[in-house]
């Protein structure tokens, strides 16, 4: 019976079932409060990306995103278009551009080779993004918020003034 456990407990069949993409995770944060928030109406586009690639649609709300990034260059950018009436009719959009070294990274015989990406600079306008943090510059394959992307909110009327 031990010598079947033994043999039971040699034989690993898992493979590799770590993550193998890096994938910066960005979280969205109000300026006013540093909290997290939820964007309605948000659609994020590839800039120069195949096809205007959509990364995400407008809808449903969302408080984090997933931004790729492009291990054949050094820099990707995202457009960040407002789908809201008053500033999709204004035309209001942000642009965030990363730039990044790819570093080809060699995890193991059965994950195989992925890209870690250094950022080494990050540029954005400011419509509505008031700005653009990095948390950690070294995107890895671990599941966890790099980016934190303030936009500016309001408080609803009534509130914060002597309530």
């Amino acid at each position: 019976m031990a010598g079947a456990v033994a043999a039971l407990a040699s034989c690993n069949t898992s493979g590799c079932l770590d993550n193998r993409s890096s994938l910066p995770l960005a979280e969205f944060r109000s300026s006013s409060t540093d909290k997290a928030i939820s964007v309605d109406s948000l659609e994020v586009v590839g800039v120069d990306a195949p096809d205007g690639a959509v990364l995400s649609e407008a809808k449903p709300a969302k408080s984090q995103l997933y931004l790729p990034m492009r291990s054949t260059r050094n820099s990707t950018s995202w457009r960040f278009v407002y789908r809201q009436k008053a500033l999709e009719a204004a035309g209001v959009e942000d642009v965030i551009t990363f730039d990044y070294e790819s570093i080809p990274y060699f995890a193991s015989e059965e994950c195989g080779a992925t890209y870690r990406y250094r950022v080494t600079s990050v540029d954005y306008t400011d419509n509505v993004i008031d700005r653009v943090v990095m948390a950690d510059s070294l995107i890895t394959n671990v599941d966890k918020v790099s980016i934190l992307i303030y936009f500016r909110t309001a408080e609803p009327e009534g509130e914060g003034a002597g309530q």
